[in-house]
């Protein structure tokens, strides 16, 4: 098997050196992999593997996939020899994978085939099948004996000699041991085969050209492979007992490994074998996982061996050479599953087993690797079959002992993706891996024997019986004209002249001698006439043939050149078409790109939108609630305006009638100040501006009247006077500075420290003197800005303004300041001269009676006291 990246195989690969010598190092065989799918258990299920071409299977990593999450959405490509549909029953899974190897075997060649995948995937039932659905292992014993019934040798002709070799015995040893089976089987055996297994003769494909004269047997192993430690089912024992002795592998002395001390039985049928089989099958290890109820937790190898030798020059009894056997095998391994623990939820000896079965197959996947990476490179570096026994047993097969191929069984599901797609790149290792093709020789053409001698001997023997038969006397034989003179000469002697009768036999004897003669020369002639008429059409056939052969020489010279320019427009057209494949490939790749980037485009541009319009109407919101505030706002104001003026004029008209006491009682004409309607006008748009709460007013605006005059003094002291409450600013705590926002504070270095508990220092707020890094303001953590001044007024007091805005972001990357409020603060000094003072107010009085008359409002500077003034950006 080969993926879509994978390299092409070279044609100078080649396996590491091997002593044998029945080895071809000029012609290599790959390990063929074949893929099965198993079909879906619910059909709810979602499936991640897709059949493109027979021999193509695409695999789509689902969301929930651990590859999903490394590789991304990636899709693989894999190709196998051939790639069996879930529909496909097991005779076509047998005919494709199984039955050449069976073929081989008889021809001498040995064979390995695995079943690998996942647990639950199929590949027991892949392997041994099912009553009334067989699998492979059934169908290649049912076959085999098929082809051979008629070709067995007598039991105990060969025996296995515990070195992996066999002993050839005379027909005396082999009865004598027959005999000695016989009084073994009276006690009776009980019968572990499968009577359903058993196919009949007519599902069972016989196999030609078998070399008849060689005569055969057939012996099996089965053995596990659990825990890495090799057991031998087959032993005698208890047929449910597992407590079974360790094996161990060896080399024999052709360089075979072997399970040493196994036990080998000969089977005659099919019935047997099935026996065998099931007695081993019950002792296998088997147990209960979450994915699978009944689930292998070893590796079992059944494997057949073909014994033949060739029959002697009678065609009847086996040569008594050890040299003259042929030995072929065929190993049929169903590999335990490989699995996550993860998924099975295995504990204690379950997870024991698991780690064991997964560490044997990734030893056959480096030992696969190895092998590969030798074959390509041209080097021979050690490859590791002794870690694993799987890898250890199979050296031979890997180093060109016979065919491999290799069964990948898999479950189309999303939920196997990750564990399956390991088994997908371990069959596409396997299938890089070349194995050398082994030469098969023919023993009895080298020792001289002519092959049919088995089919003569039969034939003459029958041939003998017929004729001793007393029936055979009555056969008509036709064998034509005997080409004879007649009997010998009579033996006669002439003694005596009386015995001229003997003249006349011998003149009789003669004349009818010489009659004959004639009679075969006319025959003779007539032959000879008919022969060469029959000659001369042979020639005038020839010659018309010649003809013949000479136009259709033509016609077929004609013929290939005209193929020849097809193959060259096929060519062409071929390297067109995969150019344009490739181009279209491309292009379809790049036209997903591109739409893929369009869909997320038009996606953040969806978002985009959807986020402006939220945003927008957010603002309409905000927008609507603070016209109506606004509104809401004018009213208060205004009437708020009309108390102003009310208490105003109120407060004139009081002034008014002190004035003129005071006027009566020093006669001095003192102008009292008057507070018209544009000064409250004044106040009021200064200290309430639309869309701002109200302001505190100035504590002489607050502070009520009494009825009574009040004196110099009086009006002098400060703290006679009592205040009204303040008016509360909803809006603010104490101040926008203390919002608990990010600020960034933009102010000299010297700075006059004011100390008033009107300003509060700022908390999280970052203090700058210049801004020369756009970073100061255009970051996370700040919110506001505030630039702050200091300077002295025309009286010699400290002004202090506060300009204060909001930094909002630029599409550039940058930021801006809107300012939206402005906050002034001012001290007054209060241990100034009181006569400054009484002149200020003097001169305050009057320049408020002038603005009286002339509708100007005065200044407002009350002492010890300060004055806030924002400045909204609307």
């Amino acid at each position: 098997m080969k993926s879509a990246k994978s390299k092409p195989r070279l044609n100078d690969m080649r396996t590491p050196a091997r002593s044998k010598q029945n080895l071809n190092q000029g012609e290599r065989d790959p390990v063929q992999v074949f893929c099965r799918l198993r079909p879906m258990q619910r059909d709810n299920d979602s499936s991640c593997i897709k059949i493109i071409s027979p021999t193509t299977v695409l695999m789509s990593p689902p969301s929930t996939a651990i590859s999903y999450r490394n590789e991304g959405n990636k899709t693989m490509k894999y190709t196998f020899k051939e790639v069996f549909p879930p529909e496909a029953n097991q005779q076509e899974v047998f005919d494709k994978v199984a039955l050449p190897l069976v073929e081989g075997l008889i021809k001498g060649k040995n064979g390995l085939l695995f079943t690998y995948g996942v647990t639950g995937s199929g590949k027991t039932f892949t392997m041994t099948g099912e009553p009334l659905n067989c699998g492979i292992l059934p169908r290649c014993l049912n076959i085999i004996f098929k082809t051979i019934n008629e070709l067995q040798a007598h039991k105990y002709v060969f025996r296995p000699d515990k070195m992996n070799m066999f002993d050839v015995q005379s027909e005396a040893e082999a009865m004598l041991e027959r005999q000695q089976e016989l009084h073994k089987f009276k006690s009776g055996r009980k019968n572990n085969s499968n009577p359903d297994l058993a196919m009949s003769d007519t599902d069972i494909t016989k196999i030609f050209g078998v070399n008849e004269d060689n005569q055969y047997a057939v012996f099996v192993t089965y053995v596990e492979i659990y825990n890495n430690s090799v057991f031998d089912l087959l032993e005698d024992g208890p047929a449910i007992s597992k407590n079974l002795p360790v094996k161990i592998i060896r080399e024999d002395a052709a360089h075979n490994m072997y399970v040493h001390g196994v036990t080998e039985i000969e089977i005659k049928s099919a019935e047997e074998a099935f026996d065998a089989f099931y007695l081993g099958l019950k002792r296998k290890r088997m147990a209960h996982t979450t994915l699978n109820a009944e689930s292998s937790r070893s590796h079992s190898v059944f494997t057949i061996r073909l014994v033949q030798a060739p029959v002697d020059e009678m065609g009847e009894a086996v040569i008594q050479n050890k040299k003259f056997l042929s030995i072929s095998q065929l190993s049929l391994v169903d590999l335990a599953g490989s699995e996550r623990t993860n998924r099975t939820k295995n504990t204690g000896q379950r997870l024991r087993e698991a780690g064991n079965i997964n560490k044997s197959l990734m030893t056959l996947r480096t030992c696969l690797e190895a092998l590969r990476e030798n074959q390509i490179n041209g080097t021979n570096n050690m490859v590791p079959y002794r870690e694993s026994k799987i890898t250890h047993l199979f050296k031979n097969f890997f180093e060109g002992e016979g065919q491999v191929r290799m069964v990948v069984c898999a479950n189309p599901r999303a939920e196997d993706y990750d564990e399956t797609l390991q088994v997908m790149r371990f069959a596409e290792v396997a299938a890089e891996v070349e194995v050398a093709k082994p030469q098969i020789t023919d023993v009895a053409a080298t020792i001289g024997l002519m092959s049919g001698r088995r089919k003569a001997n039969r034939l003459f023997n029958t041939a003998k019986d017929n004729i001793i038969r007393p029936e055979a006397k009555d056969l008509e034989l036709d064998l034509g004209l005997v080409y004879s003179l007649g009997p010998d000469f009579p033996s006669l002697e002439l003694n005596s002249s009386q015995a001229s009768h003997i003249i006349k036999e011998l003149m009789a004897h003669l004349e009818m001698r010489i009659s004959r003669r004639e009679t075969l020369k006319r025959s003779k002639a007539i032959k000879d006439e008919r022969l060469r008429s029959a000659l001369l059409e042979l020639e005038k056939e020839s010659l018309e043939v010649r003809s013949e052969n000479a136009s259709l020489r033509g016609q077929l010279a004609s013929a290939e050149r005209r193929v020849r320019a097809l193959e060259e427009r096929l060519t062409a057209t071929e390297n067109a078409s995969v150019s344009h494949q490739r181009k279209l490939a491309e292009m379809t790749e790049y036209t997903t790109s591109l739409k893929r980037g369009l869909q997320e485009k038009e996606l953040l541009l969806s978002q985009n939108k959807l986020d402006k319009e939220k945003q927008k109407k957010i603002l309409e919101r905000k927008y609507h609630h603070k016209i109506a505030a606004e509104h809401e706002k004018a009213k208060e104001f205004n009437s708020e305006k009309e108390r102003l003026r009310y208490a105003i004029e109120e407060k004139e008209n009081r002034l008014r009638i002190i004035a003129e006491a005071l006027n009566g009682d020093r006669g001095d004409n003192i102008e009292v100040p008057k507070m018209t309607g544009d000064m409250a006008a004044q106040t009021s748009v200064r200290d309430f501006t639309p869309g701002s709460t109200p302001r505190a007013l100035p504590a002489h605006l607050l502070t009520p009247f009494s009825s009574v005059p009040q004196t110099r003094d009086t009006r002098e002291t400060p703290t006679s006077s009592r205040r009204g409450v303040a008016i509360a600013n909803p809006r603010h705590r104490r101040s926008l500075s203390a919002d608990g926002k990010g600020w960034v504070e933009h102010a000299p270095n010297k700075i006059v420290p004011m100390g008033t508990v009107l300003k509060p220092n700022i908390t999280n707020s970052k203090f700058v003197n210049k801004l020369t890094n756009v970073k100061d303001i255009a970051n996370s953590k700040s919110s506001k800005y505030c630039l702050i001044s200091q300077e002295q007024d025309t009286d010699g007091e400290l002004e202090t303004k506060l300009y204060k805005g909001d930094i909002v972001p630029t599409c550039g990357g940058g930021a801006q300041v809107i300012f939206n409020d402005v906050e002034m603060l001012k001290q007054f000094s209060p241990t100034k001269d009181r006569e400054s003072s009484r002149r200020t107010s003097g001169t305050c009085a009057r320049h408020s009676a002038k603005r009286r008359e002339t509708g100007c409002s005065p200044p407002q500077t009350p002492s010890n006291t300060s004055k806030k003034q924002r400045v909204d950006d609307d």
